[in-house]
């Protein structure tokens, strides 16, 4: 799909107008509608954020009117919401363009707010048809109407367009099934797009990892007949000390031995969304030219089980060299990062590591699904993290990182083990876990377990993988000086 800035309507399938609580319809008349049509609309036309009222004019064919709610509770978060519910809502007419007319608000035509209209349009016509056979999505052109086109305004969207394009591959990449989207097919996309955008990559293999002494990587993937892939991808000027983006590579996760029940088993294949994110972070950074040494870091494998499986009770050693007692084999995410986390320190000195990865089940029980939750160990990025947020829409809460916890992950033979106490802070312990092997390097953790896939389908948000973190990562990082 391409987004395209215009002064004047366009001849399209649809046309959108945003409208706010306080505004009245009489500017309807311009397009041609009659006064009556347009007094039972005024009556009628709740203007709720979200809300839709079809109507069809002389001038325009069909029109949606688009609720923003109150003028002074528009926040972007907001404005992201009623967007991509507009667009999604067109989806069943199988539109091939349409025009979003924003010429009547000044204030929805600012830098800020045109580059998260053009991502929400983006992230709004997506749709996962690889393996359907009915006919599928054709919106092939956006148009927003402005006022005047500037180059600020022309770069506000072209930037939105190019995020919400590497946001939706992030999208695509998880929501392949687990038989085609393994460790090899991962590393296989991360190829492509290092020779696409001019990035630098090398694949780990099994051996490799075998060399480096990646312990706990290695017995994950021990039950998998798919062997391991560790990506490493870099962008950028070379530093010495770049800032590491590590994401959670799991490309089915069955439980392994700890195995998980078989209800909702399937939605496991989105295990690896925190490495679909860093990769979406990637290509978006590219593509934008951003000047920021960057290194993405995706340990990838499967969690299965087989006569091979690590076991309960096992003791893995990590390339730290710490020793890990395995109590359950269902919390691996923490054990390929601390892998991850141990490589980023051993060879690139990092700056920052920002890690994400659909790590607890517990977070959902904190914080449900519209809050990802962030642990840190310094507050230097916090004001920035939390701009970005809301900028974006992508919610965060902080969660603590209290040292009292420390103790649940003592074990009896080993330096640590891989879990805390059941129904004692899952996904804080976890979080500590991580804290052991970071240790005193700057670091941000993610976890997106709710929030990097939905099977609730929302009036702007349809099943499946969401692509969380890559609009907020992009903001994030072009605010560091």
């Amino acid at each position: 799909m391409k987004l395209h800035l215009a002064k004047q309507l366009n001849k399209v399938d649809f046309s959108v107008i945003p409208v706010y609580t306080e505004e009245k319809l009489s500017k309807l008349k311009a397009y041609g509608l009659a006064s009556e049509i347009i007094d039972l609309t005024d009556s009628d036309f709740g203007r709720k954020l979200g809300e839709l009222h079809m109507l069809y004019t002389p001038q325009l064919g069909r029109l949606l009117l688009l609720g923003l709610g109150n003028k002074k509770d528009l926040t972007p978060a907001r404005l992201r919401t009623a967007i991509q519910t507009a667009i999604l809502g067109t989806k069943k007419f199988k539109p091939s363009s349409l025009q979003i007319i924003l010429w009547n608000h000044p204030g929805l035509q600012s830098q800020e707010f045109l580059e998260l209209i053009s991502f929400a349009s983006m992230f709004g016509a997506y749709s996962f048809d690889y393996y359907r056979q009915e006919e599928k999505s054709n919106l092939a052109n956006v148009f927003l109407v402005v006022s005047q086109i500037s180059k600020t305004a022309s770069a506000a969207v072209a930037a939105g367009s190019t995020i919400g394009q590497a946001a939706n591959q992030a999208r695509d990449l998880a929501n392949h099934p687990a038989n085609i989207a393994t460790p090899a097919h991962l590393a296989a996309h991360a190829k492509s797009l290092a020779q696409k955008y001019n990035l630098r990559i090398r694949v780990l293999e099994e051996r490799d990892m075998k060399k480096e002494g990646m312990g706990l990587l290695l017995g994950v993937s021990r039950g998998s007949d798919e062997p391991p892939k560790f990506i490493v991808v870099e962008h950028g000027p070379k530093s010495k000390n770049p800032i590491v983006l590590i994401g959670k590579g799991l490309t089915f996760d069955s439980g392994g031995i700890s195995i998980k029940p078989s209800e909702r088993m399937e939605e496991m294949k989105y295990d690896m969304c925190g490495g679909a994110t860093v990769l979406g972070i990637l290509q978006a950074a590219a593509m934008l030219k951003l000047k920021i040494p960057l290194v993405g870091l995706i340990p990838s494998s499967e969690n299965l089980l087989s006569g091979r499986a690590t076991k309960p009770g096992d003791v893995l050693t990590s390339l730290s060299g710490k020793t890990v007692e395995i109590i359950n084999t269902d919390a691996e995410g923490r054990l390929i990062l601390a892998d991850a986390i141990t490589y980023a320190k051993k060879h690139y000195q990092p700056k920052l590591i920002m890690d994400y990865a659909t790590l607890t089940g517990a977070i959902i029980v904190a914080l449900g699904d519209e809050f990802t939750g962030v642990f840190a160990n310094l507050e230097k990025y916090h004001q920035s993290v939390f701009k970005a947020s809301r900028a974006t829409g992508e919610k965060l809460w902080l969660m603590p990182l209290p040292e009292e916890y420390q103790d649940q992950l003592k074990s009896n033979i080993a330096d640590l083990k891989n879990t805390g106490e059941k129904g004692l802070g899952g996904a804080i312990t976890a979080s500590l876990f991580l804290s052991r092997f970071v240790e005193q390097t700057p670091w941000m953790h993610f976890d997106i377990a709710g929030t990097a896939w939905t099977m609730r389908a929302r009036p702007h948000l349809p099943v499946g993988a969401t692509g969380w973190g890559v609009y907020h990562a992009i903001h994030f990082l072009s605010s560091l000086k």
